[in-house]
């Protein structure tokens, strides 16, 4: 609880909000939610969306996940059923596992506390602020964008940011 309101405390909007907060329910700590399966492909089956990778009910990528798998995997079904040769681990599970890692990034920044040192530092950078959010709005797999091309950026970026 002490943490907590120190964090609130140190950040001017959310002291305002919070100004007249009644502090009556313990402060609680989330290790995280994420789960995945062995393999998200196999004869007949593809996993989509949380059925194949879950990660964390905060940052809501699930619904990004899901279009995304169903995207990759109608995909693959159209070149199946074409009579094309389908590389399922090469053309759908890499791909997607890609994105869900760059989310994975952002996700485990939450439960360091990193990713809030980076949202509200003082000097922000409004290019970086842009990639950051194009990831949370769900581009993940936009690989012109450098926290996706590299997610482990982000660690990076929370040291610069926590100084």
């Amino acid at each position: 609880m002490e943490r907590l309101k120190a964090v609130v405390a140190e950040t001017p909007t959310l002291a305002a909000v919070l100004k007249d907060a009644v502090w009556d329910t313990p402060a609680n700590e989330l290790k995280g939610y994420a789960a995945n399966v062995k393999s998200l492909w196999g004869p007949g089956f593809a996993l989509l969306g949380n059925a194949g990778e879950f990660l964390d009910p905060v940052f809501s990528s699930g619904v990004t996940i899901a279009v995304k798998s169903a995207d990759l995997a109608a995909t693959a079904i159209l070149r199946e059923r074409a009579g094309e040769a389908v590389d399922w681990e090469r053309d759908y599970a890499k791909p997607l596992r890609a994105g869900v890692d760059t989310f994975r990034a952002f996700v485990e920044s939450w439960y360091r506390g990193g990713f809030q040192d980076v949202i509200f530092h003082q000097d922000q950078n409004p290019d970086i602020r842009r990639m950051i959010s194009s990831i949370l709005a769900g581009y993940a797999w936009d690989l012109a964008n450098p926290y996706v091309a590299k997610p482990e950026r982000m660690a990076t970026l929370e040291a610069i940011c926590a100084v």
